[in-house]
């Protein structure tokens, strides 16, 4: 990412569009507008295995012996997974307060909502994964839409998020779901989970063409 400044963001949704047959993410980005993004099977994946091998690396598995690896991920990834079910409890009971956790009204939170649907609209091409210090930066570059299906156009920086080991977790966890929501089969295992479960996974059918 050197020489290319992204905007940062720090809060994204994830979706499916069957229409699209493309993940979308909406993201609020700092100091510029909000964007929508959209990914497609290809580009999910790779974003996956950046992210699997990654991860790896941040939890120091080096220093632990072979045979429990799959243990110190899967109670890795439990801990991040119960992380943000508590922080998605304590955002859902703000929010029938009328208020966020950090005090700003629900009137202010349903106006981010519409900023976010009047988003520029990005298809994602280009992926960057760069470890820094004890946390990850995933940034992508993409293509305006529709803008770029009938003019040449220059592939712009779309935003940078910044993630801890907890965060990566918490997108693989994310990106697996809306890919099963998609019925993509992905070829993709994940290290924390036993061989009966990655047989009886949620993801159903193939495809091959995106």
């Amino acid at each position: 990412m050197s020489r290319v400044t992204y905007p940062i963001s720090q809060q994204i949704k994830i979706s499916f569009s069957a229409f699209e047959d493309r993940l979308i993410v909406r993201a609020n980005r700092m100091e510029a507008e909000p964007a929508t993004i959209l990914l497609s099977r290809r580009m999910t994946l790779l974003i996956l295995q950046q992210l699997l091998k990654q991860l790896t690396e941040m939890s120091e598995l080096g220093k632990t012996p072979r045979e429990y690896w799959h243990d110190v991920l899967q109670m890795s990834h439990q801990h991040a997974m119960q992380a943000k079910h508590e922080q998605d409890k304590a955002q859902a009971e703000a929010a029938q307060n009328g208020t966020n956790e950090d005090g700003s009204s629900q009137e202010a939170l349903s106006v981010s909502e519409q900023s976010i649907q009047d988003s520029t609209l990005y298809l994602a091409t280009e992926l960057t994964v760069q470890p820094r210090d004890k946390e990850l930066m995933l940034a992508l570059k993409g293509l305006p839409m529709p803008a770029a299906m009938t003019e040449r156009t220059t592939h712009e920086p779309i935003l940078a998020i910044p993630l801890q080991k907890e965060n990566v977790h918490q997108m693989i966890e994310l990106l697996m779901t809306r890919a099963a929501d998609a019925k993509w089969d992905l070829p993709l295992e994940l290290p924390w989970q036993d061989a009966t479960d990655q047989q009886g996974g949620s993801s159903v059918g193939a495809r091959l063409d995106n």
